[in-house]
């Protein structure tokens, strides 16, 4: 009876950690309202690259939240997001009632996109850590799978309300649209999902966990001797791993570097698709665009999830993501020539979405176990920071390139077609094609760490 309690709570928490992932990935649906920002309080590009930027800032503070998760557990770090987030969108709501005032005060509305943004992270870690410890770890890349698809489904679902609802037909004047009530909206969304996550998310480790996360590895029962057999494609035989040991692993630097230039880039075209596609007059596609790119990332994470599991003992993870982000090097460097081509924006759009899936669904689950999920939660944290760095620098240098692309002196916005974006496009092929460099060095890696182990078991014993 009590096993079926406690499998019953761990449904239970899944499913609402489920819930607080899609919250926290609305952050992330800002491309289709970028441009009514814009309109509404006369931006420029740069500043509103800026708010995007900021919000994205925060939800990749993942180290504190992180932290509070592994101390005090997921329903407190649900109740710190509950309540700084709906902070965060309330005061971006205010500024809706004093449109004047804050079209010469972007700065502050930058510091309420970055409170938005930070609360998201701990509904996100909640989810996050109480359920890669409720469950197997042999299941762990379909439950991260699972989670990280509901953060794709998020930007999905508020970006089909935005476009049905609140653009209320303002198509081409984007001034009108009804930013103010998206943003309460959004606040009251957070508050219930994160009285949800408050009641629902309670940890019930899986039996057994301790004992295979400390070690990371399984005794062969085959021999006397005991010899050490890797689980999965974790790599070598290691304890948790965190802090100054962690940064000083190169598989680590592989892994993270990988998905900093592969986050930064993709947050980049995210945040601007309405940018694009007002750029060449198709600002009818905005709503679509905004939905499709997110329902690509649900699938890709869903699918490779399950799929990762499957193989993982012939084909590493990181395998398959060197697979995504290939492709995506290979769109990115088409788009620096052929951006103002429908088509072309349409395979960028679903590439892109599709990559994205793969990059937050494989990270995350790698780093649990190369590193163990003693530490999971700052360890996954600290990787997420440096999205924040990333992603801040790309969407500021996709900002300067664009406002200097703008061929009428006074004009906000760049009709140049393909020229407006030719270095944004190729700045991005160049991040991709580094992380595939850092993809295959993390193959190699491996390659090399298990070639060696097979050299030693099969090194005749020298019997006493």
């Amino acid at each position: 009876m009590v096993q079926i309690s406690a499998n019953v709570q761990r449904a239970v928490a899944l499913v609402v950690g489920c819930l607080c992932m899609a919250i926290a990935g609305s952050v992330y649906c800002y491309g289709v309202y970028i441009v009514s920002v814009k309109k509404h309080y006369n931006y420029t590009q740069s500043a509103v690259e800026l708010f995007g930027s900021t919000s994205n800032f925060g939800i990749s503070l993942g180290f504190p939240a992180g932290m509070m998760c592994e101390r005090f557990g997921g329903r407190w770090a649900s109740l710190a997001g509950l309540l700084i987030s709906s902070l965060g969108y309330m005061l971006l709501w205010s500024t809706t009632l004093m449109s004047h005032f804050y079209s010469t005060k972007s700065a502050l509305q930058a510091v309420y996109f970055f409170v938005a943004g930070f609360g998201a992270i701990f509904l996100y870690m909640a989810a996050m850590t109480t359920n890669s410890i409720n469950f197997n770890p042999k299941h762990r890349g379909k439950i991260v799978g699972i989670l990280d698809a509901s953060f794709s489904a998020g930007p999905a679902i508020m970006a089909l309300l935005y476009g049905k609802i609140f653009a209320a037909g303002h198509v081409h004047d984007e001034e009108n649209q009804n930013l103010g009530g998206f943003y309460l909206t959004t606040a009251i969304s957070f508050s219930v999902i994160g009285i949800m996550g408050v009641s629902f998310l309670n940890s019930h480790p899986y039996e057994g966990e301790r004992q295979i996360d400390e070690i990371s590895l399984r005794v062969n029962e085959s021999t006397i001797a005991g010899t050490f057999e890797v689980v999965g494609d974790t790599g070598p035989p290691i304890r948790n791993v965190t802090g100054l040991k962690l940064l000083l692993r190169f598989d680590y630097h592989f892994i993270a570097w990988s998905y900093i230039f592969c986050a930064g880039l993709q947050l980049m075209f995210q945040n601007n698709i309405q940018t694009y596609l007002k750029t060449f007059d198709l600002e009818e596609y905005t709503t679509l665009f905004g939905t499709v790119n997110p329902v690509c990332g649900v699938l890709s994470k869903f699918v490779v999830g399950f799929v990762s599991d499957m193989i993982v003992t012939k084909v590493p993870r990181v395998a398959l993501l060197l697979i995504f982000n290939i492709v995506q090097t290979i769109t990115l460097t088409l788009c620096i020539f052929f951006s103002d081509q429908f088509v072309m924006l349409v395979a960028a759009l679903l590439v892109i979405g599709l990559a994205n899936g793969a990059v937050w669904c494989l990270t995350p689950t790698m780093i649990s176990e190369f590193y163990g999920l003693k530490y999971f939660g700052r360890n996954w944290g600290a990787t997420i920071f440096g999205n924040a760095i990333g992603g801040f620098v790309v969407q500021q240098v996709y900002g300067w390139t664009y406002d200097n692309s703008i061929r009428i002196k006074g004009a906000t916005d760049c009709k140049a077609g393909v020229h407006c974006f030719t270095w944004s496009f190729a700045m991005a092929a160049v991040l991709s094609f580094c992380a595939c460099i850092f993809n295959i060095g993390l193959l190699q890696y491996q390659n090399d760490i298990k070639n060696r182990q097979s050299r030693t078991q099969n090194e005749p014993r020298t019997e006493l």
